[in-house]
């Protein structure tokens, strides 16, 4: 059972309803803390005249069987299956992601096969010979890839998302995301077939009936029906540390400045805004590593239309710069609830930027007409006499930006945190770690265990070796495990 007394969450998306609930499983006294006036944080569902729409699609994957196990158990009644139909689109042509040799043979000339395996030999013959260290996107790429295909499929879709070249990018995002596939892995299973012993590749996977944002909903369900708080439109300004154990967090809620005691602290808030309001004050060093860290921001565009369907996919990239958008997807792909009904359709644009540039600097009306003509002049996925409302969100902090002095940032700020012993990060943005939203809430549910004095490691999520696309036969991936008890 749990030592402590009270713990506040600060923040209510994913990874910090995660661990409230868990530590609400254990019988420990937590409030939670929202800026916003809703849950979910990144992982936001809007609805909007009968539309539903998520910031992004987020699905529901893990191969860990423990986990989905618990998720089944919290959404009971509120789950569909999605067909995961995922596609790049390429001058013009669609092709399977993650890439397959079929859609390349079939796609391009043969003379553009010939580059892509020459250019993946020369890569693996210098990674043979003791090449270089990989240490940007572009190398790690490459390394994986060849240089054509980096430059046909990675290299204009990363430097639209992170607003940077490939050069001044870290390899940790692709070693997170693309792990052990490569032109190799492809070209063996197109000659040979899939492996007996991969037994997924995330062919379906679930999904919320209502939006993703009822995941966060559940959780705030309840950890409320057990007596719990989540207080929504609490915006933290403050947290005094007076010792191990001995927090006050300040945070104003109707206007009003307000103040709460806390034994322990869990922060799911950017790492370096934490970093910059807790006191006493940090000193030179933590300073000027908090401050840079960068995110990359999201405007979305919600596209309402009078038509039954647009495409078949759950997501499709587009790598044009002259695009202004980067992903898009289809929420009635998903669930048919997230339309009014069947003779309408959506899509969610997906717009990435930084506070401040060309594309955060267009007002929500230029953002729209603009989506719109890509959509019907340069796509021709639309007409434009469908198109009946569009909503533009914007969204701070979404992406954390994985540049070349990152790792150093965050273990700058870390090591500055553990010194205040019941301080705990958790989460994207509070660990400044790519997570899906899966990953976070597997690290709260963790979290929430650590806190009530079980051995795992919360820090170890999203860690693995073995790459997140493919389940093999047996393996058990991630790291929570059921207890031998189950706790209600």
């Amino acid at each position: 059972m749990s030592t402590l007394r009270h713990v506040v969450v600060l923040g209510g998306g994913p990874a910090g309803l995660a661990t409230a609930h868990e530590l609400t499983a254990g019988g420990t006294r937590v409030t939670v803390l929202e800026r916003e006036g809703h849950v979910g944080g990144l992982a936001r569902t809007i609805h909007h005249k009968g539309y539903k729409f998520d910031l992004g699609g987020h699905r529901w994957f893990t191969k860990n069987e423990d986990l989905n196990d618990w998720f089944r158990r919290l959404m009971d009644g509120h789950l569909v299956m999605v067909d995961r139909i995922s596609r790049i689109y390429h001058e013009g042509k669609y092709y399977n992601y993650p890439i397959s040799i079929g859609d390349l043979v079939k796609n391009v000339s043969p003379l553009t096969i010939a580059q892509i395996g020459a250019s993946f030999a020369w890569a693996s013959l210098r990674q043979a010979a003791g090449g270089r260290p990989v240490v940007t996107m572009q190398q790690a790429y490459t390394a994986q890839f060849g240089t054509k295909l980096y430059e046909m499929f990675f290299r204009r879709y990363s430097e639209k998302v992170w607003g940077a070249p490939c050069t001044e990018l870290s390899a940790d995002w692709v070693s997170q995301r693309s792990r052990g596939l490569s032109v190799a892995t492809l070209a063996r299973e197109a000659l040979l077939g899939s492996r007996k012993d991969v037994v997924s590749l995330i062919e379906q996977f679930m999904y919320p009936r209502d939006g993703y944002m009822r995941i966060s909903e559940r959780m705030a369900e309840d950890i409320t029906a057990a007596g719990n708080e989540v207080l929504l439109g609490a915006r933290v300004t403050g947290v005094a540390y007076r010792g191990p154990a001995d927090f006050e967090v300040a945070y104003i809620r109707d206007g009003e400045a307000r103040t709460i005691q806390a034994d322990a602290v869990v922060s799911t808030i950017p790492l370096g805004v934490l970093a910059r309001i807790l006191s006493p004050a940090c000193g030179p060093e933590v300073e000027a590593a908090a401050r840079g860290l960068v995110f990359r921001d999201l405007i979305t565009a919600n596209v309402m239309l009078r038509r039954r369907r647009v495409s078949p996919d759950t997501w499709l990239y587009i790598q044009d710069s002259d695009i202004l958008f980067g992903r898009m997807h289809e929420p009635k792909n998903w669930s048919p609830a997230m339309v009014p009904d069947d003779e309408h359709t959506s899509l969610v644009l997906e717009c990435f930027c930084s506070r401040g540039d060309h594309i955060w600097s267009m007002t929500d009306e230029e953002i729209g007409r603009r989506c719109v003509a890509d959509l019907v002049n340069k796509l021709g996925f639309i007409e434009a006499a469908e198109v009946e409302d569009i909503q533009i969100v914007r969204t701070r902090d979404a992406y954390p930006v994985y540049d070349l002095d990152y790792t150093r940032k965050t273990q700058t700020i870390q090591r500055h945190l553990r010194r205040h012993g019941g301080l705990h990060t958790v989460g994207r943005g509070g660990t400044f770690r790519y997570n899906n939203a899966d990953h976070s809430i597997e690290m709260g549910l963790l979290l929430g265990r650590e806190m009530q004095g079980e051995e795992v490691d919360h820090m170890a999520v999203n860690t693995d070796r073995a790459y997140q696309e493919v389940k093999r036969a047996g393996e058990q991936g991630g790291h929570y495990r059921r207890r031998s008890v189950q706790v209600d």
